[in-house]
């Protein structure tokens, strides 16, 4: 059974078998921003071996891409026998495997029960990752006989690397696999061994340091493996401790194959790394009292994930590029999409704004292939790409093959998605209304919004019919309609992309632009063409030009767990990238904008939107369930709210198909949560240099808390009921003041942080 835990808080996920072992070895991954890895899982099935091992920044040549992230193999239990006869340890029917993911103290144990020659033992794996921003993992063996009546066996236990990962085509397809590397050099002494595993492009070694009394030998095929055997006579002892300690190098800081000399202290890191997430866990903990429901551990488990793979980003030279799926998994090769911008980089300029400006370095050091990008494509300025490498250049895939049926599916995204630099510029824009950090847009910033506004202006064209400017044949974030007219989530991005550079143009580091550019940004912003449609009496934005005349779609008011399809054709027809030619949506494209846009539309707007779409959205992608979230609390329908909340914190928890999973964690939904708790129903907001909130509280909630990080002050806040909010900082609790509309600021104190 995986089990996950958060202090005395408890729950049981999913029994342990092969079926369900890629799916446990991905909700069980433990990383920093430098590496993602798989822990140890019984019983684990051939899909579950392919993914072990992720590292940033350590791509190469693609399948079907053109670039991908390596599935790399880490070090691990290769074999447990019989030293006598070579019969390998089998598990023990009817005694249950067990995980358990411990989110407070970031370990993965593992308990299995094996027998051999009618011996039985019990093997108890732990792990851990040492430390933020280095490629070290811990890990602690211990092997017990059970049944020392029978007289005592002696087993042996094989650990190192083998050539099992691999990546699957576009890391979901079994039936097409790639080996981007291979072991080419092994080397071994008393304290372990030493290994360079070779990509195309990368020469990586990994250093593995065992601490037991009794080793056998270390031995290497090379090109398939490499291992060190240690054998355990429990005719000595009933209960044997192996201590593992591996870290891997890249070849820029290798001094070639070593292996540390000094003795490892296994008490002292383990004491070390729990001293590091207690202080994590002080600084961004988000507590949800709920009479013991599924959001109070679904929402920590958001949270461990998120800061897994965020904190220490900024140690990163050129910025963090922050694959879609983290470092859990080689599903989408490793690619960076539009939800970092709109949600991971959200969540961490008000946890940990390092994180966010890594995040918008990684752009800014791709900025000359966006320029590239968007010359090649007919455009001007900074294009980023819908799908970006370690490059920064495009990566999705043009085709989507599949087997047995031989088929190919034009995947238009690549060419159709417009957004993205407007995209980009939002996170800016928020990072920096969060920060104040003038430092950084006069460096990077503002020379990103020029570039990103350029792209804007170059995309739209004027038509004589509708007297204004449009975008044709777009693809928006509904992917379930292409080649569509006028989507009014891109227009109006790219839209506020001009005008938000229009505002900063005064501005003494600001790049120079022409009086004739700056001319014709003013005339294409004010009167670019935005689709509407009424509904109920009201009018709001229309998904798209033409949207309101396609045939309905039956309505998905009686909700269910995972993706809100009617039937079985609807889900074939998404599947196989299909346009759709009804109402129904992925995504609603209206409701995200309106959540990161809340004050330019007016609550009734806001409310016929959400009542009109929602209903009509699949919400198959799981970016979907967080902007719903914040819309949801603006309009008042607060338990819908917090509905979305949990669906989006627990998206891999109660909505990912356990049973051979070929994915990875939805990083993205956790940030939605995390928006929709804090932006959603605590109604954080900042104007003129003020925060605000409009607290509400769901009708079965007693409280919740989150930590967040404005000018430079870390602020504990908790919601304690309908408008009742209390904000602490460093120990202090500051004074608020609330407005008859329901919006409580705090009093003075936050002028003192901006100065």
């Amino acid at each position: 059974m995986l089990t996950i835990t958060y202090g005395r808080k408890e729950e049981n996920i999913s029994e342990v078998g092969p079926d369900s072992s890629a799916f446990i070895s991905c909700v069980t991954t433990l990383a920093n921003s430098f590496m993602g890895l798989r822990p140890h899982v019984p019983k684990a099935s051939e899909r579950a071996q392919r993914v072990q091992l992720l590292m940033d920044r350590v791509y190469t040549s693609g399948v079907g891409v053109l670039r991908e992230i390596v599935s790399l193999p880490a070090p691990k239990i290769l074999r447990l026998y019989d030293v006598e006869t070579g019969e390998p340890a089998i598990h023990k029917n009817g005694r249950a495997a067990k995980i358990i993911l411990s989110l407070d103290t970031a370990f993965v144990t593992s308990t299995e029960y094996l027998c051999v020659r009618g011996g039985e033992f019990e093997l108890i794996i732990r792990q851990f990752i040492d430390v933020p921003n280095k490629l070290e993992v811990s890990t602690v063996i211990e092997l017990r006989q059970l049944n020392t009546e029978i007289g005592p066996r002696k087993l042996r236990l094989d650990y190192g690397l083998d050539i099992s990962a691999g990546n699957e085509y576009l890391g979901t397809a079994p039936w097409l696999v790639a080996r981007h590397y291979d072991i080419t050099q092994c080397y071994s002494n008393k304290n372990g061994f030493s290994a360079i595993v070779t990509t195309t492009e990368q020469k990586l070694h990994y250093d593995v340091q065992l601490f037991s009394a009794r080793y056998a030998s270390t031995w290497s095929c090379l090109g398939q493996s490499c291992a060190t055997s240690v054998t355990f006579d429990f005719s000595q002892n009933e209960h044997h401790p192996l201590f593992i300690h591996w870290k891997v190098r890249s070849e820029d800081c290798s001094v070639g194959l070593e292996i540390s000399p000094e003795p490892f202290n296994f008490i002292s890191s383990q004491n070390e790394h729990q001293a590091r997430w207690d202080k994590l866990w002080e600084e961004h903990d988000v507590t949800i009292n709920a009479s013991y429901k599924p959001i109070e551990l679904g929402i920590k488990y958001a949270l461990f994930q998120l800061l897994q793979h965020g904190i220490g980003a900024y140690n990163h030279e050129l910025g963090f590029i922050s694959p879609a799926r983290g470092l859990t998994s080689p599903y989408h090769s490793g690619a960076t999409f539009f939800d970092t911008e709109l949600h991971k980089c959200i969540f961490w300029a008000w946890n940990d704004p390092r994180v966010a400006k890594a995040f918008i370095d990684y752009r800014y050091h791709s900025m000359e292939k966006a320029i590239e990008f968007a010359k090649s494509t007919g455009f001007f300025g900074a294009r980023f790409p819908e799908a970006s490498n370690d490059h920064g250049a495009e990566n999705g895939p043009h085709y989507v093959l599949s087997y047995p049926d031989a088929d190919i599916v034009r995947e238009w995204s690549v060419d159709e998605v417009l957004h993205i630099s407007a995209d980009v510029c939002y996170s800016l824009y928020r990072y920096w209304s969060v920060t104040y950090d003038d430092a950084y847009m006069n460096a990077r910033g503002y020379k990103i919004v020029a570039e990103c506004a350029r792209f804007a202006a170059s995309v739209f064209k004027w038509s004589d019919k509708k007297q204004a400017y449009v975008i044709n044949s777009v693809m928006g974030p509904d992917e379930y309609h292409y080649h569509v007219d006028n989507s009014f989530f891109t227009n109006y991005l790219l839209r506020w992309c001009m005008k938000f550079a229009l505002s900063l143009i005064s501005y003494k580091c600001f790049p120079e632009i022409s009086a004739n550019e700056i001319k014709n940004w003013k005339t294409i912003s004010e009167n670019v063409y935005l689709p509407w449609m009424v509904i109920d009496g009201v009018s709001i934005p229309e998904e798209f030009d033409g949207y309101a005349i396609l045939q309905d779609t039956e309505l998905r008011n009686e909700k269910k767990h995972g993706p809100q399809f009617i039937d079985e054709h609807e889900r074939y027809s998404a599947e196989k990238l299909q346009n759709f030619t009804s109402k129904i949506i992925k995504q609603a494209d209206v409701v995200l904008l309106m959540s990161l846009f809340p004050d330019d539309f007016s609550d009734e707007v806001k409310r016929v939107a959400f009542n009109f779409y929602e209903p009509r959205t699949v919400h198959e992608s799981s970016l979907s369930y967080g902007p719903h979230a914040v819309l949801a609390a603006d309009i008042g329908k607060i338990d819908v709210c917090a509905d979305f909340i949990s669906r989006a914190s627990r998206y891999n928890l109660d909505f990912t198909p356990i049973l051979n999973y070929s994915n990875g964690l939805h990083l993205s939904a956790y940030a939605g949560a995390w928006q929709g708790l804090v932006e959603g129903l605590a109604g954080l907001r900042v104007a003129e240099k003020r925060l605000y909130f409009r607290p509400r509280l769901p009708s079965d909630w007693d409280s919740y808390r989150f930590m967040l990080y404005f000018c430079g002050q870390r602020l504990m806040v908790s919601v304690l009921a309908d408008g009742i909010i209390d904000i602490y900082c460093g120990g202090k609790k500051l004074t608020t003041e609330c407005c008859p509309d329901g919006r409580i600021y705090i009093c003075g104190e936050t002028n003192d942080f901006i100065r």
